[in-house]
């Protein structure tokens, strides 16, 4: 069988799928969330790392990195410390050893978040590369059979986009000035660009859908079983095609037990988009929407039986 666990990482997102069978587990984990994931009244919010602990996990198959913003990577350097892991799957790995990124001091927010970023990324990558770890870019659509059963297919929508970003990221990390316009786009492609990872397992399909925005992938999407809902389910998640699409049963929205005004997170739009569709929507944190009771979860955990039969979360379970 199949276990899915969608980690209560706050606002983020890190997913444990675990292929059970007998004498050893396939584990591979899909962004690392934050480093901290801090505290909230009423949240049983976890750590990645914290939390493979709790089950018992000492080493991880395969691990994949959407893309790089700290709520999706931050929590990369712990796990590389206290676990073992055999792959490494993103989008982008510096070449080592890198420089420092060359500032001027006056970078806007966004370019110099995405300063911090790519630094960060970098010394994960050394911690990676230094823990034995086999670390794999992936540039374009790629499949992977990961248990005789279990197959994931890691989707990069623009590979022209994405080559170019690698670019400006590579040029950054030698320490060379790089013009800011490209800088700044390579920082605004990064949600668009992000990796999605479409599972497939037992004639069920499972789309993870990164930070990708459903506009950018909305006239590919094919149905699904379970959806985890891009961007923590704002405004920008999903579309009205997409959803019509995708039709899933299941749809997951990573977030805080608190919503973010500022950045309409999660958005009842979207959740009513989903639920219009027929989806149950699961958030991994405590959020309340109106008129209903909140869920407390460490993880909304899905099981997938041999046959196909989905088992949806158990408050507790």
């Amino acid at each position: 069988m199949l276990r899915l666990h969608f980690i209560n990482v706050g606002d983020g997102d890190a997913i444990l799928v675990e292929k059970l069978r007998e004498g050893r587990a396939f584990r591979m984990l899909v962004d690392t969330g934050r480093e901290d994931v801090g505290g909230e009244p009423g949240s049983l919010r976890r750590t990645a790392a914290e939390y493979l602990a709790e089950l018992g996990i000492t080493g991880l198959d395969v691990l994949v990195v959407t893309h790089f913003h700290e709520d999706h990577f931050g929590g990369t350097a712990a796990l590389a410390k206290k676990f073992s892991i055999g792959t490494v799957y993103s989008g982008f790995f510096p070449c080592l050893p890198v420089a420092s990124i060359a500032r001027t001091g006056a970078e806007e927010k966004t370019v110099r978040g995405l300063m911090d970023c790519l630094e960060q990324w970098a010394s994960c990558t050394e911690k990676l590369t230094a823990r034995g770890c086999r670390l794999c870019q992936v540039e374009e659509t790629s499949v992977l059979s990961l248990t005789p059963r279990l197959e994931a297919e890691l989707i990069c929508g623009d590979r022209s986009a994405a080559a170019r970003q690698r670019q400006v990221w590579t040029e950054l990390l030698a320490g060379r000035t790089a013009d800011l316009d490209r800088v700044w786009w390579s920082s605004k492609f990064r949600n668009p660009g992000s990796l999605r990872v479409c599972l497939r397992y037992a004639g069920r399909r499972i789309q993870l859908a990164g930070d990708c925005y459903g506009a950018v992938w909305e006239d590919r999407a094919i149905p699904c079983d379970i959806f985890k809902v891009p961007h923590h389910g704002d405004a920008k998640a999903v579309t009205p095609e997409l959803v019509r699409r995708l039709r899933p049963a299941h749809a997951v929205i990573s977030c805080s037990s608190a919503y973010i005004a500022r950045k309409d997170r999660p958005s009842l739009r979207t959740v009513a988009l989903l639920e219009e569709q027929g989806s149950r929507v699961w958030f991994t944190d405590s959020f309340r929407l109106p008129g209903r009771a909140a869920e407390r979860w460490t993880s909304v955990k899905f099981t997938i039986e041999e046959d196909g039969t989905i088992l949806p979360p158990k408050q507790g379970g």
